[in-house]
């Protein structure tokens, strides 16, 4: 009888711790839910102190750390430093977040409006943000050409008008073609010899397209075109703001 009672009180804080654990795993998804609603997104859980559960991740692509305290009441987004000021949390977010960051750029590249320039079966991959008057854009473009007509390597031209007042309108009138791919190549091989059309009236949607390239450049802190952006041999993504000093190292 005794036996039994023992096993059934056994049972019971068994039960109980389960029911507690499942209650505080729950919890801890709700507030990791409403800290992903705030914009954070997890990567991987990392060593906290005690009492709390730390991840690693990034918000708006910015690497940063998370730790939730056990009994959700509190979480603090920043840097955890140890007794001797060593910071426990660099090396966490170089082995776990600098990837997933770097993933998340070329998606938002990859989502954005670009002209394509280049086969679609081509194996390589570059982005490009440029500007209808940006010499430099034209140089890399007609340098490109031996890669991208071997059907190796295709451009995606992401347009924006940061040079000059027309630049909008010029911008525009690529954007707005019927086929922007030919009307792109075609301005470039009559570059100098024949000036882009601008649109005096820009539609609002082409604006807004216009805008987001702009925005999607700030954020990434370019400030000048063009931007070239491609994965090396090993996938890591590389960029480079001016004119490449090696075309082989971005296309090959």
């Amino acid at each position: 009888m005794t036996s039994n009672i023992k096993n059934n009180m056994l049972k019971l804080a068994i039960g109980m711790s389960l029911a507690s654990s499942v209650s505080m795993l729950q919890a801890q998804d709700s507030l990791k839910q409403h800290i992903e609603k705030e914009g954070f997104k997890f990567v991987q859980q990392i060593q906290a102190p005690a009492q709390m559960t730390g991840w690693a991740g990034h918000i708006e692509q910015s690497p940063a750390t998370v730790f939730i305290s056990n009994d959700q009441k509190y979480y603090i987004v920043g840097t955890l430093f140890d007794a001797q000021g060593n910071n426990l949390t660099v090396d966490a977010l170089d082995r776990y977040v600098k990837k997933s960051v770097l993933e998340d750029v070329w998606q938002s590249l990859e989502h954005a409006t670009w002209i394509q320039d280049g086969q679609t079966s081509a194996e390589k991959i570059v982005y490009v943000f440029s500007d209808p008057n940006c010499p430099y854009c034209h140089t890399f473009w007609k340098q490109a050409r031996p890669w991208v007509e071997s059907g190796k390597v295709q451009l995606r031209h992401i347009i924006v008008a940061v040079i000059r007042a027309e630049s909008k309108g010029q911008a525009a009138t690529l954007l707005m073609a019927k086929n922007p791919q030919q009307t792109f190549n075609e301005f470039h091989r009559q570059y100098g010899q024949k000036k882009l059309i601008e649109q005096k009236t820009v539609p609002v949607h082409v604006e807004k397209t216009l805008e987001q390239n702009q925005a999607l450049m700030d954020k990434y802190e370019f400030f000048a075109t063009p931007v070239v952006l491609w994965k090396n041999k090993q996938g890591e993504l590389q960029s480079v703001q001016g004119m490449p000093k090696s075309m082989k190292d971005v296309f090959e």
